[in-house]
């Protein structure tokens, strides 16, 4: 069978992110050039075109201009209103824009959005998130401008009143905080997960030990452990020793995390482990899959399913973690009827807010949601089959935008001489899972980017036939061959706190 690839993150922060730090210029401010990958209103969709019974050619003094809300393309002097809940409460703006002049402005700071691909269309430059109205952010385009879109961080409100970890909120005079924290003596591990409540940014760059100024950088050697931040903006879940390399800076006593924010104050709690786990456990949300006689009263005897995760146990099993309680829910019939069928990032966020912690104890916040759902369907990234909201993920958190990973369960039950659906959907939780335990691809497909560890092989040609980390969990294509974990790796997963 023809391999697929995995598209495990594709929140339009990060890829607008990515995207935009590959340019070679800063955008002229006579006419700003930037390349984002989603949102972008698709003028070819039918779905997005104004209404038909609409003056083509409204009447120009009056509607709102672009960058301010709208109900309906009849809201807009432009004629075109980008949709909620993709562009909150709406976003009049000009499609097929070539400078500035086009866009519709009055006064206003807008200019057009030249797109890498689909259609241009005019936005509201800014300075600042304040310039921004609510559900926008100011995504940057130099050092001091930048344009208001959609804010990409999914909806958090904090930990909530029966977190059982003490949570401590840090001042952040001047846009600066250092989170202060103790490590225990003789600890295995250690995380520290620093936020901002109101889900504004806030910006990693190190921790260090008060005894004698060890260091993690966050921003040079340990960067990628920065990544919940630029995929979130909000959030970024730090794991210590990350990698085995690191082993030997870990320090008991005082520690300094420090970092810079747009907010007030930023939060944090710890989660300390005094040894090595060897369990995980799992709460399976299942999403759509009643035509396989696949629900939470049927999941416990459920012959495909049960195969499935004692082929997920087994992978993991490499690693010396073996699945500990697994639990089995449903989400109300209007999620399942909307949801069954994931269509964008968005959709995976509203379906991790509708996880529910098991119950209030520590052992039982320290577990993983995985959201088993009847297939994915994104316009912009065929063959998506998995999607993890962190590397890692963001431990002891349920009932928010990034509580967990959303997989599809299309394949179960599914195959032949030639092909196992149920070999292949166990290499996809398997795999998905192991970047919310903080795993990255060995290899990304475009074989400039590796994983921070030693001992997984790097594949600089042939992409993928010739690679030599192919067979590896986290190679880049879906196949039931991909299943080796190595010793870093087993590192790696070993050192998260959901292993316990």
């Amino acid at each position: 069978m023809r391999p697929f690839l995995f598209a495990p993150l594709l929140m339009p922060g990060l890829m607008g992110l990515v995207v935009a730090c590959s340019q070679s210029s800063e955008p002229s401010p006579e006419q700003p050039i930037i390349i984002i990958e989603d949102p972008v209103p698709d003028a070819s969709d039918p779905t997005t075109q104004p209404d038909t019974d609409i003056d083509a050619t409204p009447d120009a003094s009056s509607g709102s201009v672009d960058g301010e809300a709208c109900e309906s393309d009849a809201s807009c002097r432009s004629g075109f209103c980008a949709p909620a809940p993709d562009w909150p409460g709406g976003y009049c703006t000009t499609v097929d824009c070539n400078t500035r002049e086009d866009c519709q402005s009055d006064g206003e700071n807008n200019a057009c959005l030249l797109p890498g691909r689909g259609s241009n269309f005019c936005v509201r430059l800014c300075t600042s998130n304040d310039a921004c109205r609510e559900g926008y952010v100011c995504q940057a385009l130099s050092q001091s401008e930048g344009y208001c879109a959609p804010n990409p961080a999914p909806p958090f409100e904090g930990t909530g009143d029966d977190f059982p970890f003490a949570v401590t909120c840090t001042p952040a005079p001047g846009g600066r905080a250092d989170l202060a924290f103790d490590v225990s003596d003789d600890l295995h591990s250690y995380t520290v997960v620093p936020f901002v409540s109101s889900g504004r940014r806030l910006f990693p760059s190190s921790v260090t030990s008060d005894l004698d100024g060890t260091s993690f950088n966050l921003r040079q050697e340990n960067g990628f452990q920065a990544t919940g931040s630029q995929l979130f903006g909000f959030i970024n879940p730090t794991i210590f020793p990350a990698v085995p390399d690191d082993i030997g800076k870990i320090r008991e006593g005082a520690h300094t995390y420090r970092l810079s924010t747009d907010d007030s104050e930023v939060c944090h709690y710890l989660l300390e482990r005094p040894t090595r786990g060897t369990e995980i456990d799992l709460n399976i949300y299942l999403v759509g899959l009643s035509y396989l006689g696949l629900n939470a009263n049927t999941a416990a005897n459920h012959d495909d399913l049960q195969e499935i995760l004692a082929a997920v146990e087994a992978i993991y099993n490499q690693a010396n973690v073996s699945l500990g309680q697994v639990r089995y829910f449903s989400v109300p019939e209007e999620a399942e009827a909307a949801y069954s069928i994931v269509r964008s990032e968005a959709d995976v966020a509203r379906l991790a807010m509708l996880t529910e912690a098991p119950g209030n104890d520590a052992d039982s916040m320290l577990s993983a949601n995985l959201i088993l759902v009847q297939s994915f369907d994104f316009t912009d990234s065929a063959g998506t089959l998995g999607i993890s909201m962190g590397i890692p993920g963001a431990p002891a958190l349920h009932g928010s935008g990034i509580s967990g990973v959303a997989l599809t369960g299309e394949y179960i039950g599914r195959g032949g001489s030639r092909f196992n659906g149920n070999g292949f959907t166990a290499n996809i939780i398997a795999h998905e899972l192991g970047h919310f335990l903080g795993l990255f691809h060995t290899t990304e497909s475009t074989a400039r980017h590796f994983d921070p560890l030693d001992d997984t092989p790097r594949c600089t040609e042939g992409f993928p036939e010739s690679c030599p980390d192919l067979g590896n969990l986290m190679f880049p294509l879906a196949d039931p061959d991909n299943f080796i974990i190595t010793a870093d790796q087993a590192h790696t997963i070993g050192v998260n706190p959901l292993v316990k």
